[in-house]
C-alpha cells in the first residue's frame, strides 16, 4: 500500500565546518563535503525547500506543499551559516531558517567573506557567531528566514546541591556565559576566565526550569577561596559540602526567584527575542525552537500568549491540515565511525526523509537510535 502522508521533514543542523583543531564545541559541526553531498542529493531529486510561513500554512490547511518538500534549520546562529552555507544554498536555490539567540549575536559589524575551506588561518571568517549586518543582509536576500531560539540559550542553577567543582579542564560553558553575558558572541575564540574552584550546582536549561535558584554571593566567594589546588577533587568537594551545610543551617544559601522574577525572565526569553530580531530584519518573528529542546507546558502556553504561531519539540508528523502547534524536527546527521561517516550519513538522511512520512519500521528504528 502506498503511503500518502504528507509530513514535511525539518532537518536541523548547527555548524557546517571542518575543524583542523578540535574543541569542546566542534561536535556541533559536520563537514562541508557531507553537507554539500546532502544538498546535492536533495537538489537532484527535485526537493523544494519551504520556509516557516509555508510550513505554517501547510499544517493549518491553507496550502498543500509538494510531497518532495523539506525544511532546513540551523540552530544558534553560527558564523559559518553565512560564510559557508549561504553560497551553497544560493546555488541550490534552497531557502533555510536560522534560529537565533540574541546574546550570541555580535552587535553591528560588516559582512565577512565567504569561505570554501575552514582552516586555522581564516578562522575569524567562519568560527564564531553571526553579526547583525549579516543577519540583515541574509534576511533581505529572501533566502534566509530568522526566527527565535530563546534570548540566553543558557543553563541556570535550580538548587543548592553541589555537582562538581570547576578545575579549568571540565567543560561547563554556562559558567562563563552567565558570568560574562556581554562576551558571549566571542566565547568560542576568547577565553572567558571563570575562577578555578567555582562550584557547579545542579542546573537546567533556561526555558526548562520553573524557577532559577539565586545563589548567595558571599557563599560562592567563600567556596572559591576555600579551593586548594594541592588537594584532590574529592577532598575539595568534602570541604565545600561542609561550608554549604553551614549556610543551609543559617538559611543563607540563597533563594528562588519570586513568581514575578520568573515571569519577567520568561517574557525576556520569548518576547525579547522577537523584538530583537524584528528590529534587525523588519520582518515578523513568529516561530521558536527551544534551545536544547528544553520547555514545559507553562512555556508552551507562554509562547501562545507571546504570539508564536508554531514551536518546536513536537512528536507528531508535520502533516497537511494537522493543526499542530509543536512541529517535529529531525537531526540531519549522526556521529558514525570516521571512515564510514559520510556514506552512513547519506543513508541516515534518506531514512530521516522516510521517517517524516511515518514509515512504521523506520520510526521504530529511530526510537532505538534516539536521533
Amino acid at each position: 500500500m502506498m503511503n500518502n502522508k504528507t509530513g514535511i521533514p525539518i532537518l536541523y543542523y548547527h555548524s557546517i565546518a571542518n575543524h583542523e583543531q578540535g574543541n569542546e564545541w566542534s561536535f556541533l559541526s559536520i563537514s562541508i563535503s557531507l553537507f554539500k553531498k546532502q544538498m546535492e542529493y536533495l537538489y537532484k531529486r527535485g526537493y523544494y525547500a519551504c520556509d516557516w510561513k509555508e510550513l505554517d500554512d501547510h499544517i493549518n490547511g491553507k496550502i498543500k506543499l509538494p510531497r518532495k518538500t523539506v525544511m532546513f534549520h540551523f540552530d544558534d546562529g553560527f558564523l559559518d551559516n553565512w560564510s559557508v552555507v549561504f553560497p551553497i544554498m544560493q546555488q541550490m536555490g534552497f531557502k533555510y531558517s536560522i534560529l537565533v539567540t540574541p546574546e550570541f549575536i555580535e552587535k553591528g559589524g560588516e559582512l565577512r567573506p565567504f569561505v570554501s575551506k575552514t582552516q586555522e588561518t581564516n578562522k575569524t571568517n567562519w568560527w564564531g557567531y553571526l553579526n547583525e549586518a549579516e543577519i540583515k543582509h541574509m534576511s533581505d536576500s529572501g533566502l534566509v528566514d530568522f526566527q527565535a531560539h530563546g534570548y540566553t540559550h543558557t543553563w541556570y542553577e535550580y538548587s543548592f546541591n553541589l555537582l562538581d567543582i570547576f578545575d579549568g579542564n571540565n567543560f561547563y560553558p554556562h559558567l562563563s556565559w552567565n558570568k560574562f553575558p556581554e562576551r558571549k558572541p566571542y566565547w568560542l575564540s576568547e577565553k572567558l576566565e571563570v575562577p578555578i574552584g567555582y562550584p557547579v550546582f545542579e542546573y537546567k536549561k533556561s526555558l526548562e526550569l520553573e524557577k532559577r535558584f539565586l545563589l548567595n554571593k558571599g557563599c560562592m566567594d567563600e567556596l572559591i577561596s576555600s579551593y586548594d589546588v594541592n588537594k584532590t577533587k574529592e577532598e575539595n568537594i568534602k570541604i565545600y559540602k561542609k561550608i554549604i551545610i553551614q549556610y543551609k543551617e543559617r538559611g543563607e544559601e540563597g533563594e528562588y526567584e519570586s513568581d514575578e522574577q520568573s515571569a519577567k525572565r520568561l517574557i525576556h526569553e520569548l518576547k525579547g527575542t522577537r523584538t530583537y530580531l524584528t528590529n534587525i530584519t523588519d520582518k515578523p518573528t513568529d516561530y521558536i525552537v527551544f534551545p536544547g529542546g528544553g520547555n514545559s507546558q507553562k512555556v508552551i502556553e507562554a509562547c501562545k500568549v507571546a504570539g508564536y504561531k508554531l514551536v518546536s519539540k513536537g512528536k507528531e508528523l508535520n502533516q497537511y491540515n494537522s493543526k499542530l502547534y509543536q512541529v517535529n524536527r529531525y537531526s540531519a546527521s549522526y556521529t558514525f565511525p570516521k571512515l564510514l561517516n559520510e556514506k552512513l550519513n547519506m543513508i541516515f538522511l534518506r531514512l530521516q526523509l522516510k521517517r517524516a512520512k511515518g514509515r512504521f519500521f523506520i520510526t521504530k528504528f529511530f526510537k532505538l537510535l534516539r536521533a
